[in-house]
């Protein structure tokens, strides 16, 4: 470093002073320097996050900015080995102020010269204060959400003449490139269209050359082709000579933006259900008015809006009676126990009634005392009681005449008390039972375990946990919409009650999933009888507006004491055991084995390495070629998707395949084959090689996407690859799923000019009449059927089948799977001309180009 430095001209070291300079001054964080754990220079805002002037930090020790000695040593333990290699270091921790106050901060932090790890180090520091507020309050309204994302590094870069000039690692990560590989590219890299480029582009230097700062969000892309949603900041050196050069940061705020859209949604789910609610509700803090219901401003007599920030003295008709009230209850209410009361308000027109108030306060931290209240209006009641009072006053004189009177006043009240109670049964079912189904929910549920297993411990016998699972519900709300789904689920309710004893229990947690609790069996068989009476419960087809739905179910089962003696950890066995039910063809059920845990955390780890995978491009496409046999030539490529495993190495597709099905990875991996597979097709005909179309995988998940259409149209304009050289291989299966959605889809993407054609024939279960219907032009033979041409006759016939009527129908059919001569000579015969399979080519990477285009099985034979 000091070498390249020597060589510099003072011109070109002021440059970069100046460059260093205006990234420190115009930085949106803090950055301090140290060396020999002492402040040697920090930017002012840094100066300013501390409480101090800028000189004030100079010389300061670096144990100054920490709460205690402890906390100081506890991070040098921390950044010593990470600082020491020359590698960054990355945490968040509170510091102190000058006036002795703390706060959160996130830093990164590295060595200014990773060879000489002593000469000093450089901290990057952002003030969390805020973050950490506003997640402590989403703690206390969002029982779900656990954290908060954290806000991302952010990356810094000088721009002269829309070229990079100089950009920190971060940036470097954000895009995907390694080390000085971004500096001296045009910004261009950074935009998926030259309109994306210009546009914003034209607006940045606008900004730029009014002297001010250009901020926007704006979609970035990757060196991989993939995407990320980011804030770019810019600010000119000179405004007078915005092209000059410029400062700018990117901060990628995807996570934060889902984690918005998340919280968004959880708070309009609470918020309808509070404001729908049948009672009047009200939060309080320290006797002060929060939130509401519309019911309880109704009830009150207010607007919208109106008592929050107010003191609960405005709904007592006296001071006396809001202190008497408060002296009664806020011992009860601190210590944790619900408290029952009646007593009289005031409405806002000053009329008074009465109300039964239920209050018990919440688990805020902290000294406040939040309660929530829920009132009911009795006022009828204590009219009546009132009036039973005069009439009892007048009972002496006038007790002949009013007999009658006060029996018919008495059945009245009683009545009222009546009424109350069944309010109270229905509050408490509902706050206990699922609003759809009427079935227990989470919290009785776990209730009723509880006691299934204290019981079944003292009575030394087993209790049976069972997880059930609709399967391919979520495609029934999907196409035919939630009230249908919802009336399914009442109707699956209903049948999974009948299949069990009154003394078990049968809850919904959520969506489709059904839990099921087996009290005192006394063999495993006991649950294998219910599993079994089960799913022929719900074999039977269910009509929901002249839908005819069938619900089959996936069971997972785990057993007390068995598997474990505590409640969360059986719910968990038994989630873990439905999900191996699924994977072993749905409609079945499975016992829980420690296995399955083993499976479970390497599906967990496999599922953790390729969404890895994705962001590092550890993918690459192999190619084989497909033979037009009379010809002697090659008449088409697949493209068939790799995993290049660091540290495993090649990761066969039947291994990641299916987990990156199961968990929804397959749309971006089969987003990134399809865009490759056009790329390389387009770069061999600019390299001469003749063109040839490519067929392409679309998983049945891919092409349920709502935007498919326009995202292989994206990517063929984005390739310059011609639409008839793109043939899409989808399955029967995925074909018959809502035809009708189907077909229209189908349609659209022919209209384009790709082609399409139906993968792994004869293995379906569908119509044949969807041949004539969707415009599909060619049928690949599964190689199952090929394997065993020679030696089974029924293979055999549907293979000859298969070709004569892919033949009827003017559609071309290809055989998979060709290793023999027999096999082929036997295809030939049939009437089969285009054919695949290890006989003429494996899968080839493109290095291999010659022989994907001219495979040595083709050349003539001595």
């Amino acid at each position: 470093m000091k070498a390249r430095l020597d060589k510099l001209t003072e011109a070109e070291l002021r440059k970069i002073l100046l460059e260093q300079q205006a990234i420190l001054d115009n930085a949106t964080i803090g950055i301090l320097f140290s060396r020999n754990r002492k402040i040697v220079s920090s930017n002012a805002l840094c100066a300013e996050m501390f409480g101090y002037a800028p000189d004030e930090l100079i010389g300061l020790s670096g144990e100054a900015l920490y709460p205690s000695e402890e906390a100081y040593q506890e991070l040098g333990r921390a950044a010593s080995p990470a600082l020491s290699a020359g590698r960054s270091f990355h945490t968040e921790t509170r510091y102190k102020r000058k006036d002795g106050s703390l706060f959160w901060c996130r830093v990164s932090a590295k060595a200014i010269d990773a060879q000489r790890t002593r000469d000093g180090t450089i901290w990057i520091m952002e003030d969390a204060s805020e973050d950490r507020m506003m997640r402590e309050a989403l703690e206390q309204s969002i029982l779900e959400l656990g954290a908060i994302f954290e806000t991302a590094m952010i990356g810094i870069f000088v721009l002269r003449e829309r070229r990079v000039a100089r950009c920190n690692r971060r940036m470097e990560e954000l895009f995907g490139y390694a080390p000085g590989e971004l500096q001296g590219q045009s910004t261009r890299l950074w935009y998926f269209t030259e309109e994306g480029y210009s546009g914003p582009g034209a607006a940045a230097y606008t900004d730029l050359a009014r002297g001010n700062m250009h901020r926007r969000e704006q979609l970035f892309r990757r060196k991989d082709g993939s995407s990320f949603l980011g804030v770019l900041s810019l600010r000119a050196f000179d405004p007078e000579r915005p092209l000059a050069g410029a400062v700018g940061l990117i901060e990628d705020i995807t996570g934060k933006k889902l984690a918005e859209e998340r919280v968004r949604a959880a708070l309009e789910e609470q918020e309808m259900i509070f404001n729908n609610a049948a009672v009047a509700i009200m939060f309080v803090r320290n006797r002060v008015i929060q939130r509401c219901n519309n019911r309880l401003e109704d009830l009150f007599g207010y607007s919208e809006g109106e008592l929050i920030g107010n003191s609960t003295l405005m709904l007592f008709p006296t001071v006396n009676e809001y202190d008497a009230f408060g002296a009664s209850t806020n011992e009860i209410i601190r210590r944790g126990e619900t408290i029952v009361r009646e007593l009289r308000v005031r409405r806002k027109d000053g009329r008074l009634f009465w109300l039964r108030a239920t209050g018990r306060k919440t688990d805020s931290p902290g000294i406040v005392l939040d309660v929530i209240w829920i009132f009911e209006d009795v006022s009828e009641r204590h009219q009546a009681e009132e009036a039973l009072a005069r009439a009892r006053d007048e009972l002496e004189a006038r007790v002949a005449e009013r007999t009658a009177e006060l029996a018919s006043t008495n059945q009245q009240l009683q009545e009222e008390v009546f009424e109350r109670l069944q309010a109270e049964q229905r509050i408490w079912h509902l706050a206990h039972h699922d609003a759809l189904t009427g079935l227990p929910n989470r919290s009785l549920l776990l209730d009723r375990l509880d006691q299934a297993l204290t019981q079944a411990a003292r009575s030394r016998q087993r209790v049976a946990v069972m997880f059930l699972d609709l399967d391919r519900f979520k495609s029934i709300n999907d196409t035919l919409g939630h009230a249908v789904g919802d009336q399914l689920l009442k109707h699956v309710a209903e049948r999974l009650r009948a299949a069990v004893r009154a003394v078990d229990t049968v809850s919904r947690l959520g969506g489709d999933e059904f839990v099921i609790v087996l009290h005192e069996i006394d063999r495993l068989d006991d649950a294998t009888l219910v599993a079994e009476k089960m799913i022929t419960a719900l074999a039977q087809a269910v009509w929901v507006d002249g839908h005819q739905l069938h619900a089959t179910p996936s069971i997972g089962i785990s057993v007390f004491p068995d598997d474990s003696d505590e409640a969360y950890a059986l719910m968990k066995h038994a989630d873990t055991a439905m999900y191996h039910a699924k994977a072993s063809g749905r409609n079945t059920f499975q016992f829980f084995t420690p296995k399955m845990n083993e499976e479970a955390t390497h599906f967990f780890n496999l599922e953790h390495r390729l969404r890895g995978a994705l962001e590092r491009g550890e993918f690459l496409l192999h190619y084989q070629p497909l033979v037009d046999y009379p010809r002697r030539a090659v008449c088409g490529l697949e493209a068939l998707v790799r995993w290049q495993d660091p540290d495993k190495g090649m990761v066969p597709p039947g291994d990641f395949i299916p987990v990156a099905e199961e968990t929804g990875l397959i749309v971006p991996l089969g987003e990134w084959v399809l865009r490759e597979a056009c790329r390389q097709s387009s770069a061999w005909q600019v390299q001469g090689y003749p063109p040839l179309p490519v067929s392409v995988n679309i998983s049945p998940r891919q092409f349920r996407q709502k935007d498919l259409v326009e995202i292989i149209r994206a990517i063929l304009e984005e390739t310059a690859l011609p639409p008839e050289l793109l043939e899409l291989e989808i399955t029967e299966s995925t074909l018959m799923h809502d035809a009708d959605e189907t077909m229209i889809k189908l349609r659209r993407i022919a209209d384009m000019g790709v082609r399409l054609a139906v993968d792994d024939f004869g293995t379906g279960y569908s119509s044949l009449s969807y041949l004539k219907r969707f415009p599909v032009h060619k049928l690949k033979i599964d190689q199952g059927f090929v394997r065993d041409l020679g030696t089974d006759r029924d293979d055999a016939a549907i293979v000859a089948a298969i070709i004569a009527l892919a033949h009827a129908l003017g559609l071309k059919v290809l055989a998979e799977g060709v290793e023999t001569q027999a096999q082929l000579a036997a295809l030939i015969n049939y009437g089969c001309a285009q054919f695949q399979g290890y006989l003429f080519s494996t899968a080839l990477s493109p290095a291999n180009v010659a022989d994907i285009f001219n495979p040595p099985a083709l050349l003539p034979r001595a």
